[in-house]
């Protein structure tokens, strides 16, 4: 009896045991799994930043949209982003929309932006820059993905609410298109583009400068005209550093080309801009090729006298003013060095000295 009952406690002390052993087991695995699952949850399927735009679509699945975000490497683990949805109630409250996400966000982070809704501003920014063409314009939109060139050009065509449309619909609004940075819609091509380039060029022209203009017995088209001439010879290279000095000095010789050109017209010589050569060759060097002097169009100034017959770029506000207030000088000519420094002179014995210098 004795060892019976001896045996039966320790049969029972040894299941104690055992049952003791499996609980601390399970224990361990808990933790352990717990630690991998807030490990998991709140490190980045990277190390390094990786921008992603992802897009929710309306009524997507947690499920659907964990795989996307895997499959987009946003997240390693689908199965740990729905877990971690539903044990927050997270699943129900994610959002559609478009997201700029990052490989390096945790999962908390995700759900975090998924949830509270914060998408991304759809709109498209867009630059025109100072002396771009309209062509060059709608070249850089087609590479851009925004419109084809081909729209954009019979876009320019069209007839706008424009408060200048008597100096600019006959040149198809070259020259008016101000350079800036546009916000379009995401959805907006060549004619939202346009319509903003125009209400911008029509806020940068004041009374003032207006009843400047006119005080010269000049109309608004001379201006924009002799703006995209200012525009498209000074400049720098692009290894120039554009510091306060240089930028300074550039609108110095933007005023001082003016004045070579309004000085040319009143002599009754011609203005001989390279500029107008090559919108008409269509290159873009700085200097126009030998070449190319004696091509018969309107636009090439060392054929035809006067201004050319429209704006050949869409220039920036300082042409403009430069246009509306050149220089007092009795400089004829000038030229650019290849860095892009204008050098003036008086005489053709001047600029053929200064072509020694700085050209040859």
């Amino acid at each position: 009896m004795l060892n019976g009952e001896y045996k039966i406690e320790e049969t029972k002390r040894s299941g104690y045991k055992i049952a003791g052993l499996i609980l601390l087991l399970l224990a361990v695995v808990a933790v352990v799994a717990l630690i991998y699952f807030f490990t998991k949850i709140n490190r980045g399927a990277s190390e390094e930043s990786f921008p992603i735009a992802f897009t929710v679509p309306k009524g997507a699945s947690s499920s659907l949209i964990a795989k996307q975000l895997s499959d987009e490497k946003v997240i390693r683990n689908p199965n740990i982003f729905l877990i971690y949805t539903v044990a927050t109630n997270a699943s129900g409250k994610i959002q559609a929309g478009d997201y700029m996400l990052d490989r390096k966000m945790s999962i908390v982070e995700i759900v975090d932006v998924l949830t509270a809704g914060k998408i991304t501003n759809s709109n498209k920014k867009v630059t025109i820059v100072e002396g771009l063409s309209n062509k060059q314009i709608a070249s850089s939109i087609e590479k851009r993905g925004i419109d084809t060139a081909q729209n954009f050009l019979v876009q320019t065509q069209k007839t706008f609410e424009f408060k200048f449309n008597s100096s600019a619909q006959t040149n198809n609004y070259e020259g008016y298109l101000f350079p800036d940075t546009y916000e379009i819609s995401k959805d907006g091509g060549s004619e939202e583009l346009i319509r903003e380039a125009l209400k911008n060029f029509e806020s940068k022209i004041t009374d003032k400068m207006l009843s400047d203009i006119q005080a010269r017995n000049l109309t608004l088209k001379d201006v924009i005209t002799m703006a995209s001439l200012i525009e498209r010879e000074v400049g720098r290279s692009s290894n120039v550093e554009l510091t306060k000095d240089v930028i300074d000095l550039m609108q110095r010789e933007r005023e001082l080309v003016s004045s070579v050109f309004y000085n040319r017209l009143e002599i009754g010589m011609a203005l001989q801009s390279d500029a107008t050569v090559n919108y008409v060759s269509g290159r873009s060097d700085r200097r126009a090729r030998a070449e190319d002097l004696t091509l018969d169009s309107p636009y090439n100034t060392y054929k035809y006298r006067g201004l050319p017959p429209g704006p050949i770029s869409n220039p920036g506000l300082d042409s403009i003013l430069a246009a509306i207030y050149p220089a007092q000088s009795d400089f004829l000519y000038f030229l650019n060095s290849p860095a892009g420094v204008a050098y003036f002179a008086r005489t053709i014995e001047e600029h053929n000295s200064n072509r020694v210098k700085y050209l040859e």
